[in-house]
């Protein structure tokens, strides 16, 4: 059984993720990680990048320069396109091999994918959680941690779905503007409810 948390930047998918994964004993995922991963040399995401930018982005070292790159995406929608075509299906054909990994091994994987619905990859997955903060809170926070501004974040938010349609979207959704004992009973309540579906699956196989 394979599992997707889906966000926005700031909402808290990554501590919903972990601590899913935590409570059902599973693995996580980060899909994020596996784009910085992708991207050392050597790896198949730097060499797409490689043959589609050239050396536009390349440090002194040879590296990908990840601030340059960051800033370009952010101003060309051209750029973003590009990155996005070159790593999107490297990061969903690694997911779908320890989708089947865990699924061979009876494990449950805990995949968090910030842009799940915006790729349609959600039928992918036998579960989809949404977890969502308020808009002025999602403000506040990423302004503190990443040091965005309203106008990038405003940019950001615009590449992606409405919260509302995600929410409708979702098998699941969680509201992390409380606290973190909040989080943690509504993550509780959600592995109680992928544990059942789980055995629901195991039951339907076995007829």
């Amino acid at each position: 059984m394979n599992l997707a948390i889906t966000g926005s930047i700031g909402s808290g998918k990554s501590t919903v993720a972990r601590m899913l994964a935590n409570i059902l004993g599973g693995e996580y995922l980060d899909s994020d990680q596996l784009c910085r991963q992708l991207l050392q040399p050597e790896q198949a995401g730097y060499a797409g990048c490689l043959q589609r930018f050239g050396s536009r982005y390349l440090g002194p070292d040879g590296a990908l320069d990840r601030p340059q790159l960051r800033r370009a995406v952010f101003a060309d929608d051209s750029v973003r396109q590009v990155l996005e075509g070159v790593l999107h299906p490297l990061v969903r054909e690694r997911i779908a091999q320890r989708s089947t990994a865990c699924a061979a091994s009876g494990n449950i994987l805990v995949a968090e994918v910030p842009l799940l619905f915006e790729t349609g990859w959600q039928d992918d997955f036998s579960c989809t959680v949404l977890v969502h903060v308020g808009r002025n809170l999602l403000f506040d926070r990423v302004g503190k941690r990443d040091g965005l501004s309203a106008s990038e974040m405003e940019r950001v938010l615009a590449l992606q779905l409405p919260v509302a349609e995600k929410i409708a979207l979702a098998d699941y959704a969680l509201n992390n503007s409380g606290t973190f004992a909040a989080t943690m009973f509504q993550s509780n309540w959600l592995a109680g409810q992928v544990r059942r579906r789980q055995k629901s699956a195991a039951l339907r196989a076995m007829a």
